[in-house]
């Protein structure tokens, strides 16, 4: 059931960091203690009803935004926002998600499961924004940030630690790395996972249904993550010209993904990439064009897989189809293995991307 709620503190909490105003500022401003700011936000006490309307105006509100008289949003109306957004972001333009986006924050201010999924979709979607000024995808991915810290300190203790793991990805993509460090610290200092405990209870308790999802879902999670470490290994023992040891790592990686058939060929591209460092320009050919194959032959959701079929993808094949034609465009577009011209296999690899283009 919607109903109206009246939560003060967390709206003053909200709108004093947007403003960037301390709490002994915002105290300044009203002629009250820093104490009694910290008590509003807290919800130990609200403001003086002889307040409010400063409160509001040094907040650059409104009263009925202060008061938060709004309808609360329930997360089963996230979930269809969130698959609406997708469908406009895919199939009319970024810049018309976006939009969107801002409209159901503004009607929904308060709500912390929205804020974490329209970051989530703004930070993903970046990726079909047809530019590649880095100060406009900064900003977006900047703005993502802003939501992202309001989950946190919204202390919604189910999405604080989903919110700074993306804080951290985003960070690191900005080149921040000790804020990425910073959020990575926050979320955990443990390496233990509870959802290996969880799927055993859940089988003793004869929900295999479940279990079964919950597995499979976590065993693509681990694996990436498997492969995420090999593939940093694998630039380590580069860079440090130990290049026995990083076709090793590489190796490991092409054979996980062969074995499970995901990864979208990383370990074929990874090889690539480092014959390009070897100057052996055959063998990046060759291994360029494994990876072109690879791509091409990827399913686009996993039903023929019988590690994942009982897995659902958030967005449907023809969205899976519009990104897969940006990410091969760009493919076609990447100047740095222009060496390449010239060699058989990266030719045929080229004519194979465009061709695939010109399909999808």
């Amino acid at each position: 059931m919607n109903d109206f709620s009246l939560n003060i503190g967390s709206t003053i909490l909200r709108l004093r960091k947007e403003m960037c105003l301390t709490q002994e500022q915002l105290a300044e401003i009203l002629g009250v203690t820093a104490g009694a700011v910290s008590k509003w936000e807290n919800g130990n006490s609200t403001p003086d009803i002889a307040l409010l309307a400063p409160l509001a105006r040094s907040l650059n509100t409104s009263l009925d935004m202060l008061l938060n008289f709004q309808r609360n949003i329930t997360d089963d109306e996230v979930i269809n926002i969130k698959q609406e957004i997708n469908e406009i972001f895919l199939h009319k333009s970024y810049y018309e998600g976006e939009k969107r986006c801002n409209e159901y924050l503004k009607e929904y201010p308060n709500s912390v499961y929205l804020k974490y999924i329209i970051a989530n979709s703004i930070t993903m979607y970046i990726t079909i924004l047809d530019t590649k000024d880095e100060n406009v995808i900064n900003d977006k991915l900047n703005y993502s940030l802003k939501l992202l810290q309001q989950v946190v300190d919204s202390r919604e203790s189910k999405y604080v630690n989903a919110a700074l793991f993306a804080i951290a990805n985003i960070q690191m993509m900005l080149e921040n790395y000790e804020e990425s460090e910073k959020a990575i610290i926050e979320i955990s200092n443990s390496f233990l996972d509870p959802m290996v405990l969880y799927t055993s209870l859940l089988q003793r308790q004869g929900k295999d249904k479940e279990t079964i999802q919950i597995c499979e879902r976590m065993l693509l999670q681990y694996i990436n993550q498997a492969t995420a470490m090999l593939s940093i290994l694998s630039n380590i023992s580069k860079k440090e010209e130990d290049f026995e040891k990083t076709k090793l790592f590489i190796n490991t990686i092409v054979e996980i993904q062969n074995i499970f058939n995901v990864g979208m060929y990383s370990g074929a591209y990874n090889y690539y990439k480092l014959y390009l460092v070897l100057n052996d320009y055959s063998l990046a050919s060759k291994w360029f064009k494994i990876y072109v194959e690879g791509i091409i032959s990827t399913y686009y959701d996993y039903s023929n897989n019988p590690y994942f079929k009982n897995l659902k993808l958030e967005i449907d094949v023809e969205g899976q189809k519009a990104i897969r034609k940006k990410m091969l465009q760009s493919i076609v577009d990447e100047k740095e293995h222009k060496v390449l011209n010239g060699i058989l296999d990266y030719e045929e690899a080229i004519g194979i991307l465009n061709k695939e283009i010109n399909f999808l």
